[in-house]
């Protein structure tokens, strides 16, 4: 049998987007890696009430981050993206931004959407204003994740380890 190495990638914070990597018969092979985006805060406002992750998906909880920001706050996009939804949803404003195949925000309870569907968003870009407080939330795979993660810059600690 050959030697194997396998490339162990340990997130200290979380490992969103980063594919591992396997070497074969000694020789490394590079590691298929997506675009990792380190996202910013769509505004700089207290927050109301953080994200808190429902014991089972139909139970109570806040799959999001409630912003208090003032009516006329500018709300940005957390990161480059598509805008894929903009527009009410039961009467309420809302703006979803796809940032990759697996992940999209959505800032939702908007008082104005200034963004359309198709747009191309950069981070930082203005895509609402806020019309009192919001709700900021954050899908991978469509399951809801605790938008403050992407926040965070992922530091990977990297280590060669033999297969016998």
């Amino acid at each position: 049998m050959s030697a194997r190495t396998v490339l162990v990638c340990v997130a200290v914070s979380c490992a969103l987007l980063l594919a591992p990597a396997v070497a074969n018969a000694g020789t490394a092979q590079p590691a298929q890696e997506h675009d990792a985006l380190v996202h910013q805060p769509p505004v700089d406002a207290p927050v109301l009430d953080p994200f808190r992750d429902p014991p089972e998906p139909w139970l109570a909880g806040n799959r999001g981050i409630e912003y208090d920001t003032a009516v006329g706050d500018l709300i940005r996009a957390s990161a480059p993206g598509v805008v894929v939804f903009a527009g009410p949803v039961a009467g309420a404003r809302h703006v979803t931004v796809r940032h990759a195949p697996d992940l999209v925000t959505t800032a939702a309870f908007v008082g104005e959407v200034l963004v359309a569907a198709g747009d191309l968003v950069a981070a930082g870009d203005p895509i609402a204003i806020a019309g009192g407080p919001f709700h900021f939330t954050a899908r991978r795979n469509g399951s809801y994740i605790d938008p403050a993660l992407l926040f965070v810059v992922p530091r990977w600690a990297v280590r060669l380890v033999p297969i016998r």
